[in-house]
């Protein structure tokens, strides 16, 4: 074991890094696996990526459900900002999707029901997450799914009124067509993006694919281009679930469904 240390924990090694953050799996003074994650130097130099990396911070505490990552502490280390999360045994839903691993799909449906159940509850508590991917969940050995990273999360505002942000949230193959072009986002946002991971959790492929990257953009953003239908990749897929996961998809705001309530009711249905 390493004896590197930081903010009072001993660092055991790394666990990866994201876009602005970099994971590390540590010991806390009771010789207990905990992660700790931080902002890099360059990241943490701004003022707006600290407050999204605190914001998350309150939102996952706020939030205190048993399958978003708990939160521990928050602090600096002189003027890194990091936080201190619960170690899950788990790996992200990427991973499992790269290596078609047995957990995803023998368990294909439970782990959709999962994620839908996870983004309702987090809509229901009066948040928007708006970075739901594959990167920011996790799944452990017996199927549970957790959610780990909040740091773009925003309140729902109410009315109805759809918020419009400075900069592009998310990883741009998960975000909205409308919000690529507008930077709008309300529920449906989100409910796209888990239309996204359905569909690869369905056929390992995202709905629109390019050799160039600007090509699946254009097509993603393109009203006229519909995602490969579902069934082409893998023609298991029940018509039913093709269609809950394409209504997820619309191109138009007002053609996916409005609420995640709605996604859950057509998911039951298959039961």
């Amino acid at each position: 074991m390493s004896t590197r240390e930081f903010a009072g924990y001993d660092i055991v090694r790394p666990l990866g890094s994201g876009g602005m953050t970099r994971l590390l799996l540590a010991l806390d003074a009771h010789h207990r696996h905990v992660v700790v994650r931080y902002l890099t130097e360059d990241f943490a130099k701004r003022w707006s990526y600290r407050r999204h990396f605190f914001g998350g911070a309150k939102v996952m505490q706020k939030l205190n459900h048993p399958h978003i990552s708990r939160l521990i502490k928050t602090g600096y280390v002189g003027k890194i900002p990091y936080m201190v999360l619960e170690y899950i045994e788990a790996k992200t839903l990427r991973d499992v999707m790269l290596a078609k691993d047995h957990i995803l799909t023998d368990n294909t449906l439970s782990l959709m029901r999962q994620l839908a159940t996870l983004l309702s509850y987090i809509h229901s508590a009066g948040y928007l997450h708006l970075d739901f991917k594959p990167e920011n969940l996790l799944v452990r050995a017996d199927g549970v799914i957790f959610v780990i990273d909040f740091d773009l999360s925003l309140p729902i505002q109410r009315p109805w009124w759809r918020r419009r942000l400075r900069e592009l949230p998310g990883t741009p193959a998960y975000v909205a067509p409308e919000t690529l072009r507008t930077h709008r986002v309300d529920v449906r946002s989100d409910i796209y993006s888990l239309g996204v991971i359905f569909y690869e959790m369905l056929t390992f492929h995202k709905p629109f694919e390019s050799d160039k990257l600007e090509l699946a953009r254009a097509a993603q953003m393109n009203p006229a281009v519909a995602p490969t239908p579902l069934r082409q990749h893998n023609p298991q897929v029940a018509p039913a679930l093709e269609a809950v996961v394409l209504k997820c998809l619309a191109k138009r705001p007002e053609d996916r469904y409005p609420s995640m309530s709605l996604v859950i009711r057509d998911m039951e249905k298959m039961l």
